[in-house]
């Protein structure tokens, strides 16, 4: 198994035993006595070797330990472990041990922390339709403004989907809808490029300029928004 630079066996064992026993003020002192170097260290060796392995109820309470005590050295780390854990053991946020975490998100932490945890959480469940459901739910992401704003960074067909949702409802925004277009195209993959070829045709986005050599059907278009499965059929039919 090839560690990570900072990969030290002492520090790992000591955190593994801070973990195992669910001792998280431990964790506290023993994360405040490291040196600098150390410290990195310990932050690589939480994120990629013991949070994707370890139980749900403890990577949560680790979790929101950590994030609570100092999102600001912690967040990045924290989240680093999540596509790992992912790949590993499955990973949702459907689980008890996540409600605080949301909570401290909503209530007590900053802006710019909430905003990272949601677009980090889009790109991990960019193919999840529930997921992605849930996440905004949880952090108040309920305007489709909003929402457009973390879908468009996003990838994956269940993003698009809910994407395309939130752009019908602001279909009176047209000066909006056009920029999403334009946005996608700078992305450069194919699936961003025929959400704009689509979402031009269905808006009749005349301002949005490109190369396409789309042509959907009347039916194909109302299909769109007849559901996930439906949208799915009509992209992927789109060469």
């Amino acid at each position: 198994m090839a560690y990570g630079k900072y990969y030290n066996p002492l520090i790992l064992a000591r955190l593994e035993s801070y973990f195992e026993s669910g001792d998280w003020d431990g964790l506290a002192v023993y994360l405040d006595g490291l040196s600098h170097r150390e410290f990195r260290m310990a932050g690589e060796i939480i994120s990629m070797q013991i949070m994707p392995r370890v139980s749900d109820t403890v990577f949560w309470e680790a979790f929101c330990f950590l994030l609570v005590r100092n999102s600001k050295a912690f967040l990045v780390t924290l989240l680093k472990s999540v596509p790992l854990r992912k790949q590993k053991t499955g990973f949702t946020l459907r689980q008890d041990g996540y409600v605080p975490v949301a909570e401290f998100l909503n209530d007590a932490g900053t802006e710019l922390d909430r905003a990272k945890f949601i677009r980090f959480m889009v790109e991990v469940f960019g193919e999840d339709t529930e997921e992605l459901s849930y996440l905004f739910g949880s952090l108040h992401v309920d305007t489709s403004h909003e929402r457009v704003q973390y879908l468009l960074q996003g990838r994956g067909m269940s993003c698009y989907y809910l994407l395309f949702q939130c752009m019908r409802q602001l279909e009176h925004e047209r000066d909006l809808l056009v920029r999403c277009c334009q946005f996608l195209m700078k992305k450069g993959d194919a699936l961003s490029f025929n959400l704009a070829s689509v979402a031009k045709l269905y808006f009749d986005l005349t301002p949005v300029k490109g190369t396409f050599s789309l042509h959907l059907a009347p039916y194909q278009l109302g299909c769109l928004d007849a559901s996930f499965e439906s949208f799915c059929r009509v992209m992927k039919s789109i060469s």
